[in-house]
């Protein structure tokens, strides 16, 4: 390659670098190059001040808009269509733009070849004057990831980053506030609930909130559920629409409310937010796709609107009075009750809290430990009993429930208090529930028997369920008689077998049925009046009988019987105490049986 022809290539590098110098940087001569501070430091804007924005497109392709931020720092889109903004993303999308800083700034003359002449967005931003603090226009793109940007007042333009398109570039959907339903859920006052049929056919279900509570007011009068209605205020609170369908006078004609179910919605919910009414109707289901969610057509009654939501609004809202109403049975503080006392006919069991705060029952041979557990039981499943069903009408006549003089009355007496609560227990019903009834409350309510029949055993469920009371090291002689016979002594610390050998014994063998019978608890103790027959419990020659001798000359003999059909668990009982008959769990029978060739040291 000759000098000649070097130079022509260079001389065209130069002039190409030129070009793009020239007409894609466009940096002028006189084009300051000192890094500026972000735009609302340069026109003293910050987004707390702007009440009013327009933002208008160039590409017909959009749409443009205006929103404007009412008394409380709220943003409404007013063009193309009146709805609620989104105001955290209207807020986000101010700070996006005047965040940006000022890469560079020029002075020029000629626009069109920056796009400025028709630009792509303009931005118009309004604080309290009648006309825009500032219109800013965006042009065309540069290098470095910037575009060029003049604002309306200023002869130079100036250069941001080129995100600034992406930030403005937002469509209606974009920054419409996606609420259902907007309203304070603590400050509503009153719920109301119509289910339509027809036009001329409906029912209606109203609850109000007093003195901070909840009652359901219609079609009955009855305290209502309080955690029902917070989930529904809750649920309608964060219900989120998926699609808009139409808006303003397009929701309103005959062939949309047709098409939506909305002439006639199955669900209108009506709530009253202070001095503001909220209603949402709820219209058909949209018809499903493959795969797609189910959702179903709702009306803003108070936008003039309709949405696509998920249906899960309809399970919420298809409820009833019994739902809504408040289902326990009797009202009182489980942590406070000091005393319980179950009458049953003739037997009464009183259980009740010591000076240490343990838990004693009281029987005719004196003061036992109750167990706690059961106790416990006792108190959470009474002060969680809830009704399955509800006798329509207070009840007049108690004696048709088995109420007026019930065949189990517990009462719940309260620290501080001077009258128990109550609860009566009437009949069994033929579906196997049992009427029920506070005695301070006129309803009279079905309940599920399960908690019922514990109650009914009265000190059977409460008394400890520990069988034996002594130490492992109290125990000296240990006789077993089932399908051998056998007696050990102990020796210090190691036990001795005496019959029907003498000699040394398996310790580990003999201490774990010590261990066992130190632990041994009743699964259940049979009630007193239940009639056993000895060729039912088989205690006349049980399969299992062990004798355990104390230091303190003291003797436990322990009477395994026959296994119960029902349960599978066993029979058992004290020899001292032949009318106390318990059931032992099935699983710890063999854990007490052992054999001679066991029990010797190989």
């Amino acid at each position: 390659m000759n000098f000649r022809t070097t130079l022509i290539i260079i001389v065209l590098l130069v002039g190409i670098a030129g070009a793009y110098f020239l007409f894609f940087q466009q940096s002028p001569e006189n084009a300051s190059t000192r890094e500026r501070p972000p735009i609302h430091q340069v026109y003293g804007i910050t987004r707390e001040q702007v009440q009013q924005m327009e933002v208008t497109f160039t590409d017909t392709a959009y749409q443009d808009l205006k929103l404007v931020k009412d008394a409380t720092e709220n943003w409404h889109l007013k063009s193309p269509f009146q709805a609620d903004a989104n105001s955290e993303k209207v807020n986000q999308m101010l700070d996006d733009i005047l965040n940006k800083r000022v890469k560079q700034t020029l002075e020029v003359t000629a626009l069109a070849q920056y796009g400025l002449d028709t630009p792509s967005i303009t931005l118009s931003l309004w604080t309290e004057q009648a006309s825009p603090a500032a219109v800013f226009s965006i042009g065309k793109k540069a290098i470095n990831f910037s575009v060029y940007v003049k604002e309306k007042s200023e002869a130079h333009i100036f250069l941001i980053e080129s995100s600034a398109l992406d930030d403005l570039t937002k469509s209606p959907t974009d920054l419409r506030d996606r609420s259902v339903i907007k309203f304070n859920p603590e400050t509503v006052s009153n719920i109301q609930l119509t289910y339509f049929k027809s036009h001329q056919s409906s029912k209606t279900l109203n609850c109000e909130k007093r003195d901070g509570s909840w009652r359901v007011t219609y079609p009955i009068k009855a305290k209502a559920d309080t955690q029902e209605i917070e989930d529904i205020l809750s649920e309608l609170r964060s219900l989120q629409v998926s699609t808009f369908e139409a808006d303003q006078a397009d929701a309103d004609t005959a062939a949309q409310l047709e098409k939506t179910g909305l002439d006639t919605p199955r669900i209108q919910i009506e709530l009253t937010d202070g001095n503001n009414t909220h209603a949402l109707d709820i219209g058909a289901e949209v018809p499903p796709e493959n795969g797609t969610p189910r959702h179903v057509y709702v009306k803003s009654v108070h936008q003039h609107a309709i949405y696509t939501v998920s249906d899960d609004i309809y399970q919420l809202l298809s409820t009833s009075v019994f739902d809504l109403r408040d289902k326990r049975i009797i009202d009182f503080q489980r942590t406070d009750t000091i005393r319980i006392e179950i009458r049953r006919g003739q037997e009464t069991t009183v259980c009740a809290k010591n000076r240490d705060n343990v838990w004693e029952l009281q029987t005719p041979t004196g003061t036992m430990k109750a167990d706690a557990q059961a106790v416990d039981d006792l108190l959470f499943g009474v002060d969680s009993l809830e009704a399955a069903a509800f006798v329509d009408t207070p009840a007049k006549n108690l004696a048709s429930y088995g109420l007026a003089s019930p065949s189990i009355a517990v009462a719940f007496t309260q620290r501080g208090q001077e009258k128990p609560a109550v609860l009566r227990i009437g009949d069994v019903t033929k579906d196997g529930t049992v009427y029920v009834k506070a005695e301070q409350s006129d309803q009279v309510a079905r309940v599920e028997r399960g908690l019922i029949d514990k109650i009914a055993l009265g000190a059977a469920w409460l008394r400890d369920k520990q069988v034996l009371n002594f130490h492992i090291d109290d125990a000296i002689r240990f006789t077993l008689h089932g399908e051998e016979s056998l007696t050990c002594q102990r020796l210090g610390t190691n036990w001795r077998l005496t019959s029907p050998v003498k000699e040394e014994a398996n310790n580990t063998e003999v201490n774990a049925i010590i261990y066992e019978l130190d632990d041994l608890r009743a699964d259940t103790y049979v009630p007193s009046e239940s009639v056993l027959t000895d060729a039912v419990t088989g205690f006349s020659t049980p399969q299992l009988q062990i004798t355990v001798e104390l230091r303190n000359r003291k003797v436990y003999t322990l009477q395994v019987g026959n296994q119960t059909e029902a349960s599978g668990r066993f029979y058992a009982r004290l020899q001292h105490e032949p009318n106390l008959i318990f059931l032992l769990n099935a699983e710890l029978v063999p854990k007490l049986k052992t054999t001679l060739t066991r029990l010797r040291i190989p």
